[in-house]
């Protein structure tokens, strides 16, 4: 599920952005944009050297302003360098149905996927290269690995988890059941330990505990919730989403108060009866 600073950091870009054309793949000549690794400005440029000189007082290009007074024209590629190097910029190239990063290093490479997502580029069809101009490599990747999230398993029981979402007003003989691939860290009466009874997801649906898709803006259905353990003394919340149109999840480790919010999403009669504790069953305060 997308946390509120992801959902800050999209609208701050849509809105800060200076816009590429509607269509970009139509555009006949290549469009070059420089984009703030940690702002994600991006600012669109018809030709990168001509602009960064022209510009070499502005804020922006603070850093790089000595060196780019000793430059000109001819020295294109040492002043694509220093500005790579010095104001935190990356130069994005679109070509057609090809786009092309320079940047100095993966380190210093800023999060692409709000522009992609903007611009409509996140697609298996675009072909996008990296290019460390620190180490002078380039990698080669598909426009949809900058979607959010993870593709979920090929036999996820997608089919399944919208069947009882439909039904979540309504009692099912099944509803009983543990919904599959569920890992909680709690434990309920006649399933599993660490698994979720679909009867406790259907009340989380009803109070309204979904979240929206990063990808496509539509809306994700929680399909697991809880606290596992990690390392030997430790636990963390693991919530998760899962949105049809796009078959992503979206992990959400922002619950603070597991215990809380299921006393505000659950009702009474599906919350756990316990909680794992190294492998073993602590039955809660209440259900003892």
């Amino acid at each position: 599920m997308p946390t509120r600073r992801d959902l800050l950091k999209t609208t701050a870009v849509a809105a800060a952005s200076c816009i590429l054309p509607k269509n970009p793949l139509a555009t006949p000549s290549s469009n070059f944009h420089f984009i703030h690794t940690d702002t994600l400005y991006s600012k669109p440029v018809a030709d990168p050297v001509s602009w960064t000189l022209q510009n070499a007082n502005e804020p922006i290009l603070a850093r790089a302003s000595d060196g780019l007074d000793k430059l000109t024209h001819n020295d294109t590629d040492r002043i694509i360098q220093l500005i790579l190097r010095r104001c935190s910029l990356n130069l994005l190239e679109v070509h057609g149905n090809r786009l092309q990063i320079h940047d100095r290093g993966r380190q210093g490479m800023t999060d692409l996927r709000p522009f992609f997502k903007q611009h409509g580029l996140a697609r298996s069809e675009i072909r996008f290269e990296l290019r460390d101009r620190k180490n002078e490599t380039v990698t080669t990747l598909t426009g949809d690995s900058f979607l959010y999230g993870v593709p979920i398993a090929s036999d996820f029981p997608l089919e399944l988890f919208h069947e009882k979402w439909e039904q979540r007003f309504v009692n099912e003989p099944d509803d009983s059941q543990a919904a599959p691939g569920t890992a909680s860290g709690f434990a309920w009466d006649g399933i599993e330990d660490g698994l979720i009874p679909l009867a406790a997801l259907k009340s989380a649906w009803r109070r309204g505990a979904s979240g929206v898709c990063l990808d496509c803006s539509g809306e994700t259905l929680l399909v697991n919730f809880g606290l596992r353990q990690v390392g030997l003394f430790n636990r963390a919340s693991c919530f998760e989403y899962v949105c049809g149109t796009c078959r992503r999840s979206f992990p959400d480790e922002s619950v603070e108060d597991v215990p809380g919010w299921m006393a505000m999403n659950l009702d009474e009669v599906v919350r756990p009866d316990a909680e794992m504790v190294w492998g073993k069953r602590l039955n809660l305060e209440g259900n003892a």
